[in-house]
């Protein structure tokens, strides 16, 4: 208790010090020096802080100090000596070039990156702008706001950090880091993720107004681009990383360069271990060998280097689906990000995913598959938050991450790109595709190059039933006739294609009862298929009716079976039936039902991983988070008391 007497006489001011103090004390290191990086803190409380910058071989200099030298260096002034925090009179020698500093002692060369905007002068700080930039992408917002900063008169190490932290989002950026954890032998999953959010933006283009994907590539995306080709040769590097789809590729913009310019920027690409970015070179290449030959050599060279290897690809394509999980199940979760339309985020972190593979290589064979340890940290966020999105982008599957389809989505582009040629595309390149249409398909259905790419999971109608006198026809009219599972299956290549007739949903809804009275005797993946393909089919034609019956069979099977194993598909389907409606408020309110009727039947034992899905979907979709206090408490009442405990402590 505090009394008058014993209450400590502080004046409002020191009490907020005090307060800040002890704040600060409760977070980690990291955190502190972010709160504090920039002076403001420090200068309204006006707490005693130290910034000691420390070397190898036990050197500890003051921040203040060193960036005084730093400044005086980049003005051309004569260095003073160097002294560290103990008053110790330190040998050491600072050298400056247009972007940076370099402390030199002994054996160590130590770069302090973009130092030289700390000069004192503004031309100075110009031109070191101007050069850092040549290595640093930025928005153009981006580059807006570093300017108006660098331009400032009473320009102060506070603005050199805001000016720091605007080019610590650069792609650039991250990849230092990334390669630099990467040496040291280990990965975890913070490597694999920028630390500033900006970099989303700076790899694609700041979304405005664009609530599609068609929109966004021809207004931001394209103004974006437009900004960055004043060197072809880098901008192409940087704008190659969002080549993610075939709509990507910006080939009227191509057709903007002459010949020279444009085949030594597409064989510069060549160096890098990107399967997209060679992907959309390859189109390019098609655009531009009929006028010109030397397309058709590079085009031969990309394809060697793509699908002349397979063991390549497919170790280049697990690294990037295993950054794509991490960077999709992050995105999802962000307060942030996960605001911005799925179509962004989907190209976001496929965009992140290339420049992740283009650090790290491929994933060996005899390495431990990187694809599965992602997997397992984020997978279940993954694959619920592509269902989740199904709403809005629901042509486009989470199990279509794996790198054998994601092998024959790059080998379909690849043959488009050569039949749009028709009679005229180069005989190599039929020959070389010929040749590696075995390796490539070995693993996935026939029609899996034609399957939607990663980014085009966009709404779109579908296909109307062919002529009844066409093979076709007469399969979709034996499946009228005859509605059973099996018959239906047949239609999963030809669904995750073109989408399945609205006209034939009598047919799916009898093969959805037909399931029920044959799951003690049918195939479980066979089952499981039948009810991932009647999902999908619900949340793309907006089926209401198909949707109810395939959530109540859903989760009819899991209570059968009491397999865990089942537990995600069949939430999964549920959280994709939800896309069924198109008020997306009684989407979620019919969804959160669901799962509490899911965890009032579930079997105890599975309501532990119950409850961990339901948080995962919680921190996905923030409308339908609160929406889900009554499933939650369902599946917490009937959890066993130790698992209870364990998630309470």
């Amino acid at each position: 208790m505090t009394t008058a007497k014993n209450r400590p006489n502080l004046s409002s001011e020191e009490l907020a010090r005090y307060k800040v103090v002890f704040a600060l004390r409760r977070v980690g290191p990291e955190m502190q020096s972010d709160v504090l990086a920039d002076g403001t803190v420090v200068a309204r409380t006006g707490i005693s802080v130290s910034n000691p910058i420390k070397l190898p071989e036990g050197i500890v200099l003051d921040r203040d100090t060193l960036f005084s030298a730093f400044q005086k260096a980049a003005a051309g002034e004569p260095q003073s000596e160097m002294r560290d925090i103990d008053g110790v009179k330190r040998d050491v020698e600072i050298i400056m070039d247009d972007r940076a500093a370099y402390l030199t002692y002994g054996t160590h060369r130590i770069a302090f990156p973009h130092a030289a905007l700390l000069s004192t002068k503004p031309e100075r700080r110009q031109r070191a702008m101007s050069a850092i930039l040549k290595c640093c992408t930025l928005t153009a917002q981006a580059r807006a706001q570093l300017q108006a900063i660098i331009s400032k008169v009473d320009y102060s190490q506070a603005d050199f950090f805001e000016a720091r932290t605007i080019l610590a989002g650069a792609p650039e950026s991250f990849a230092t880091s990334l390669r630099e954890a990467a040496d040291k032998g280990k990965l975890g999953k913070i490597d694999l993720l920028p630390s500033e959010i900006e970099h989303w933006e700076n790899l694609t283009a700041r979304r405005l107004t664009s609530e599609l994907l068609v929109d966004f590539i021809q207004n931001e995306l394209a103004d974006e681009r437009a900004s960055r080709l004043a060197h072809p040769m880098d901008a192409i590097d940087v704008i190659s990383l969002t080549f993610g789809g075939p709509e990507l590729v910006p080939l009227e913009v191509m057709r903007q360069f002459g010949a020279d310019e444009l085949l030594a920027a597409l064989r510069h690409l060549l160096q890098f271990k990107d399967p997209f970015a060679m992907a959309g070179a390859f189109d390019i290449c098609a655009d531009r060998a009929a006028s010109d030959v030397r397309f058709v050599n590079v085009g031969d060279e990309i394809l060697d280097r793509l699908v002349g290897d397979r063991q390549r690809l497919h170790g280049e394509l697990t690294t990037f689906a295993a950054a794509f999980v991490i960077a999709s199940a992050y995105l999802a979760e962000h307060q942030v990000l996960q605001r911005q339309p799925a179509f962004w985020r989907r190209l976001a972190a496929a965009s992140h995913a290339a420049l992740v593979t283009r650090v790290l290589g491929g994933n060996s064979n005899e390495e431990a598959s990187l694809l599965s340890w992602a997997t397992r940290i984020s997978g279940k966020t993954f694959y619920l938050s592509v269902l989740n999105d199904a709403d809005v982008e629901p042509r486009w599957r989470p199990d279509w991450i794996s790198p054998n389809f994601v092998a024959a989505d790059i080998y379909g582009r690849l043959l488009a790109s050569l039949q749009r040629l028709g009679d005229n595309g180069p005989e190599s390149w039929r020959r070389k595709l010929e040749e590696a249409k075995d390796s490539i398909m070995s693993d996935v259905p026939a029609m899996a190059p034609n399957f939607p790419a990663l980014t085009q999971g966009w709404r779109m109608p579908s296909s109307d039933p062919p002529p009844a006198d066409t093979p076709l026809g007469e399969l979709f009219s034996e499946f009228g006739e005859q509605p059973g599972v099996g018959k239906f299956l047949q239609f999963m290549q030809l669904t995750y294609t073109f989408g399945f007739p609205v006209q034939m949903r009598e047919s799916v809804l009898k093969a959805v009862q037909a399931l029920r009275s044959e799951l003690a005797t049918i195939l479980p993946d066979h089952a499981q298929a039948a009810l991932d393909l009647a999902a999908f089919i619900a949340a793309r034609n907006r089926d209401t009716e198909l949707a109810e019956a395939v959530a109540v069979l859903a989760i009819e099977r899991l209570v059968r079976s009491r397999d865990v194993d089942r537990l995600l598909p069949t939430i999964s389907a549920l959280v994709e039936c939800a896309a069924a409606f198109t008020d997306r408020k009684d989407a979620l309110e019919t969804l959160a039902r669901r799962l509490e009727n899911l965890a009032f039947v579930a079997p105890a034992a599975l309501l532990p991983d119950v409850l961990d899905a339901f948080r995962i979907l919680q921190s996905i979709n923030e409308d339908l988070s609160p929406l889900l206090g009554r499933a939650i408490a369902t599946a917490r009442v009937g959890m066993p008391r130790v698992a209870v405990a364990e998630r309470q402590y």
